[in-house]
């Protein structure tokens, strides 16, 4: 993909038309959480070039969005684009494959990070846009979960920060984490470490075992760590109203905390608080291969669209200028990394130039069905540690056979997904 093309619109993402000579009406079902400025003027400047076509969007909650999918697949009437909140519905054909549109509209998804599209030396992974070997979604940015520092607080104590590659240990994070803490001031800030670690610490590596992954010493060693890092009151208690994943960049850009797990996102008000930021990546234990979780807004295509030429238009559309209109909107990084070098994201910042070193080492997550709620139980797990209700021994050890249990149902439903 070309600055040219995307610019000048010679793609058929961006050529004005749609073939036909009534006007038609898109259905585009998604989150409403994630509806922002960006997305409403992605569709504005599309309907723009496209004046037969219309993009009605209706945002639905995030817990019940899937819900709705499934809801409307099974009476036959789903939407004609929809964000790609399940891989169940790939696995199933529900949803078209995209990559005569990537041929068609020269996008080059070789430029778009393995997190997002997959890499194929690596079995049962779960890139957020591919399945099987084929594409499935395209979106506008790239998301990542990072390490983000204050460069002033770690100089000020004295602390070498940690560098853009390779990520430092999770003994050596929390010690430093301490050193940094001072009145007013946490060290850092962390979610449940289900939610930043490596998926290889809490499962084998085809995604079916638990026991001797999730309570193995090392797993367990690192747990009792980040929990001894909240008890010390190095990070915030996870009991509290404190929520890292929603305030930890809030508290970050108001000077309250040295560092935190967090997003590659809102540089902007880091910048225009004065903050001189860095990132690094997410602390990884030895002989840990690392990983950090990333997304992107990934839209596609249902099967039995109406009007399939003209969804996969518009999809094609997000992918290619509506990467530059959300980046220029929102500040977030392109998608597509030859986009954010012509763009200039960096700008010559060291943050985000060290934010788009790492992205550089992104891989997909060991493939888990459900993840989320098959891991329910090693939720709470953490919170007996951090209350000392229970050692990380005790509290993992317990927790085994609950995640075995719903991992076993998970991969019964993926299964069954198959055969409809």
């Amino acid at each position: 993909m070309t600055a040219t093309l995307l610019l000048t619109g010679c793609s058929g993402a961006s050529n004005g038309s749609s073939g036909g000579g009534g006007k038609v009406v898109l259905k585009y079902w998604g989150v409403a959480e994630n509806t922002d400025k960006a997305s409403k003027a992605i569709i504005a400047k599309f309907e723009k070039l496209h004046p037969n076509i219309q993009v009605q969007f209706t945002g639905y909650p995030e817990a019940q969005y899937p819900t709705k999918i499934d809801t409307a697949l099974a009476a036959g009437s789903p939407p004609d684009v929809g964000d790609m909140a399940s891989r169940t519905w790939m696995r199933a054909g529900r949803v078209l494959p995209l990559d005569d549109v990537a041929a068609k509209d020269h996008i080059d998804v070789a430029n778009w990070n393995k997190g997002i599209v997959g890499d194929p030396s690596q079995p049962n992974t779960e890139p957020s846009c591919s399945y099987n070997g084929k594409l499935y979604c395209l979106g506008t940015y790239t998301g990542a979960v990072m390490l983000l520092y204050n460069a002033d607080m770690y100089k000020a104590a004295h602390i070498t920060p940690p560098p853009a590659w390779p990520p430092i240990t999770v003994d050596q994070y929390v010690k430093e984490s301490c050193q940094l803490t001072r009145k007013g001031v946490y060290g850092t800030a962390y979610g449940d470490p289900v939610t930043f670690l490596p998926w290889e610490m809490y499962a084998s590596s085809d995604g079916k075992t638990v026991a001797g992954h999730m309570n193995s010493p090392q797993t367990i060693s690192t747990m009792q760590t980040l929990a001894d890092g909240i008890k010390h009151k190095c990070a915030p208690s996870l009991s509290s109203a404190f929520d890292p994943w929603q305030q930890g960049e809030d508290f970050f850009a108001e000077g309250k905390l040295a560092s935190v797990i967090a997003g590659l996102d809102n540089l902007k008000k880091y910048e225009k608080a004065g903050i001189h930021y860095g990132f690094a990546p997410v602390p990884t234990q030895p002989g840990q291969v690392p990983y950090f979780s990333i997304w992107t807004d990934g839209i596609g295509v249902f099967k039995g669209s109406a009007h399939s030429a003209e969804a996969k238009e518009f999809v094609a559309f997000v992918a290619t200028q509506g990467q530059r209109i959300r980046s220029e909107i929102t500040g977030d990084p392109p998608l597509d990394l030859k986009v954010a070098s012509d763009i200039n994201w960096a700008h010559g910042i060291p943050g985000r130039l060290q934010g788009l070193e790492i992205l550089k080492h992104a891989r997909p997550p060991v493939f888990i069905p459900d993840r989320w709620s098959v891991y329910g139980p090693a939720f709470d797990a953490f919170g007996y540690v951090t209350s000392g209700k229970k050692t990380a021994q005790q509290a993992y050890t317990d927790a085994v056979p609950a995640v075995q249990d719903n991992l076993n149902k998970a991969w019964q439903v993926w299964d069954k997904a198959a055969q409809k």
